[in-house]
């Protein structure tokens, strides 16, 4: 990875941080989200103490794949163990999210069935795996373990907990977390009207190959970004 790509990941993960505050998935100053280098094994990612919607690319910590801190003038999370673990295993994954939204977090301390029921459900064809410990995930062994929940999967739900959301790029990453607490949305409201009609597996597969095209993830993203320029939370122009 150039340093100019490198550059452009960094304010993308501050740029995905924001978003995901801005779409009602923070939790105080929790949660945390990072990208690789792969060329150098090393791992940008979001620092401890600061809300999702404060950070901005010079706030970002570098660390290894043993979490030793390489660079940067923040602290970092205890749960830096769920990216590494992750990284260690997962060649095709480029950026990992954790975050503790309400309805996903609600939905992993229930014992419901999740159910595809529009283009947002259908990313998650063969459903969500679940890391059944609600502790948080600070060891090698807890993150071995979270990392073998997850599987091949695009994401894991922590017990009581969270969710975790990986994609090969940080586009991705975010907008799968967004996807999934949308889902659960919908599977609320439609709950409320009565019995519940599932698009089926074979027809959740078929729509998540369309579904899950990079070009689509692009636009959403796009226009996420100019919602962040909408709402004041966009990062001030550097000259």
């Amino acid at each position: 990875m150039k340093d100019k790509d490198t550059a452009e990941n960094k304010l993308k993960l501050a740029q995905a941080c924001r978003i995901l505050f801005m779409e009602g998935l923070a939790d105080y100053n929790l949660g945390h989200a990072s990208f690789r280098v792969f060329e150098k094994e090393i791992i940008y990612i979001k620092p401890q103490g600061l809300g999702l919607e404060e950070v901005t690319p010079e706030d970002l910590i570098v660390i290894d794949f043993t979490g030793n801190i390489i660079a940067g003038n923040h602290p970092a999370h205890g749960e830096n163990p769920i990216h590494t673990g992750i990284y260690k295993v997962r060649d095709d994954v480029g950026s990992v999210v954790h975050v503790h939204p309400v309805l996903t977090t609600a939905f992993s301390a229930s014992r419901a069935a999740f159910k595809p029921l529009n283009q947002e459900g259908v990313i998650f064809p063969r459903g969500v795996p679940i890391f059944e410990s609600p502790e948080l995930v600070t060891t090698t062994e807890q993150a071995d373990s979270l990392a073998r929940t997850l599987g091949d999967h695009s994401a894991v739900l922590l017990r009581n907990h969270g969710i975790v959301t990986v994609g090969p790029r940080i586009e991705e990453a975010c907008l799968n977390a967004l996807f999934f607490e949308g889902a659960l949305r919908i599977q609320q409201r439609a709950a409320q009207f009565g019995e519940i009609t599932a698009i089926s597996e074979e027809t959740a597969l078929k729509m998540y190959r369309q579904c899950r095209n990079p070009k689509r993830y692009d636009m959403i993203w796009r226009y996420l970004v100019r919602k962040l320029q909408r709402c004041g939370l966009a990062l001030p122009s550097r000259t």
